[in-house]
């Protein structure tokens, strides 16, 4: 049953990205690594969240894994979260820089509401998902999650309200 969401959850996440924008609202979507991404809640009850993607492109930068806050602008859609699903490195040599390297997920909460949700990754191009911990998000926070090794896609579902 669990290959079967993750299955279906991988087919909407691909066919959401060459969708028109906004998205029509659903639990989750899956995005490519090298991408740059904003989503609008949409509330299912006094808790939990459905979204839509109201924008998405292609980034393929390596940004600075420390010094990535100019990235997001000071002012955003209110009632969004924007994603940058990207490469991030630091260092002062190349070999330190290619040493670092990480996979990314920067985020930045212009929503009113502190937020649980569910991350999937795939690690192995044309794999299946795996579930991976990550820390919430916060009205007004950047945050940062970040893996050492590659995933191809990762997948977001389950937004909710922190209790």
């Amino acid at each position: 049953m669990n290959k079967i969401f993750l299955f279906a959850f991988l087919i909407i996440g691909i066919g959401a990205i060459g969708q028109e924008l906004p998205t029509e609202p659903e639990n989750g979507f899956a995005f490519p690594i090298g991408s740059k991404f904003t989503i609008k809640l949409h509330p299912t009850d006094s808790i939990n969240f459905d979204y839509s993607i109201i924008k998405f492109e292609p980034y393929q930068e390596i940004v600075d894994t420390w010094e990535n806050d100019k990235l997001f602008d000071e002012k955003g859609e209110a009632g969004t979260i924007e994603f940058y699903f990207c490469l991030g490195t630091s260092g002062e040599t190349e070999a330190e820089k290619e040493k670092n390297m990480k996979v990314l997920l920067l985020m930045k909460n212009r929503t009113e509401y502190s937020l649980n949700y569910n991350s999937d990754i795939q690690i192995k191009e044309n794999g299946e998902f795996e579930k991976t911990s990550n820390v919430g998000t916060h009205p007004g926070a950047k945050g940062t999650e970040m893996w050492p090794y590659m995933i191809h896609q990762i997948g977001l579902n389950g937004f909710n309200k922190m209790e």
